[in-house]
């Protein structure tokens, strides 16, 4: 008992000792960043200027209000990311304990990127970008040029957002990790419950869990947990009014109304705040501001394979053969 209560005490003061991240500053003026575009809590900057690389090329505006249909898109997926995971019960990033009281905003900037999209787990201040606001904000980089954004596929805003709900529960990093599961993740919007329908079985051995999934960033894995803990058709109980939203050309924003495991994979998230606070007490950390090498070290594996174990055992998951081998591994 008295261990418990240290235990308690600990998590307490440390709770009240670091009550959020502190907000970085930035001197970027972000130039080429001409024009922004605001839509609740997002901030959409992007350029209006043909003469710099981040020039949106597709100038489509079918509503005719001066604004490219590409960033009123952009904010339409933003906005029905994040209603869609809080009615689902996801704690929305600026309202995590990391980021509340901190981070204002989730501003997005639309650039030439190389890769389609990259979000950043510590908020900012741009002091030097009048448009900003002096406002403190987390920060998500989208490719200017995805290729018939959004189409029938891409969810690339939906993929960094949630990047940024599994930096707000937890200091864990590690690509099986955080793309395996925002892989899944898309599904919220995209056709489809889960990828390759979670028929791909766990791993029963020290060696296929490295193999298949500690190596594999987008691995199988979650979406098969997903399909273990949901007995149900999948069907996404979330409001009319959200499911039937469309794009700025009509079509719908969430391409079917199913996703399995949904529940499984929020309890996951706060078990492995649980593991990330634990580790944070132990060695006197700060639990919103790990350094980079302690977030991605591969000693931290145990734990947080122990919070998908601990989910598992919550929902029941130690039935079959498959499950109870999954969870002797460590």
């Amino acid at each position: 008992m008295k261990s418990i209560l240290s235990g308690l005490l600990l998590a307490f003061m440390s709770n009240q000792i670091y009550a959020a991240v502190t907000c970085g500053t930035s001197t970027s003026t972000l130039p080429n960043l001409n024009s922004i575009y605001k839509s609740g809590e997002f901030r959409i900057f992007y350029s209006s200027n043909s003469s710099n690389a981040d020039y949106i090329p597709n100038q489509t505006d079918l509503n005719n209000n001066g604004i490219p249909d590409y960033v009123e898109n952009v904010a339409i997926q933003a906005n029905a990311t994040t209603e869609a995971l809080t009615s689902l019960g996801f704690v929305h990033p600026l309202n995590s304990d990391r980021y509340a009281g901190a981070a204002e905003y989730i501003d997005i900037h639309l650039t030439a990127l190389s890769g389609n999209g990259i979000a950043y787990e510590n908020p900012s201040i741009f002091v030097n970008k009048q448009t900003k606001e002096g406002k403190c904000a987390l920060n998500i980089y989208i490719r200017n040029n995805i290729e018939i954004f959004p189409g029938n596929y891409w969810t690339t805003v939906t993929h960094e957002i949630f990047h940024l709900y599994q930096y707000g529960y937890n200091q864990f990093k590690g690509s099986w990790y955080l793309e395996g599961m925002t892989n899944w993740a898309e599904r919220v919007l995209r056709l489809g419950t889960q990828g390759g329908d979670g028929l791909t079985q766990l791993p029963d051995d020290q060696d296929s869990l490295t193999a298949n999934v500690y190596n594999v960033a987008y691995n199988q894995m979650w979406h098969r947990l997903a399909v273990l803990s949901d007995k149900t058709n999948g069907q996404l109980n979330l409001s009319p009014n959200l499911l039937n939203r469309t794009y700025i050309d009509g079509t719908k924003v969430f391409k079917d109304d199913k996703l399995k495991g949904y529940l499984f994979i929020k309890k996951t998230l706060e078990n492995l705040k649980i593991k990330s606070d634990q580790i944070s007490i132990q060695n006197g950390w700060n639990p919103h501001n790990w350094n980079e090498n302690d977030q991605s070290n591969l000693s931290n594996r145990p734990y947080m394979l122990k919070a998908i174990q601990d989910s598992m055992l919550q929902f029941g998951m130690n039935q079959t053969t498959e499950e109870q081998k999954f969870l002797l591994l460590q």
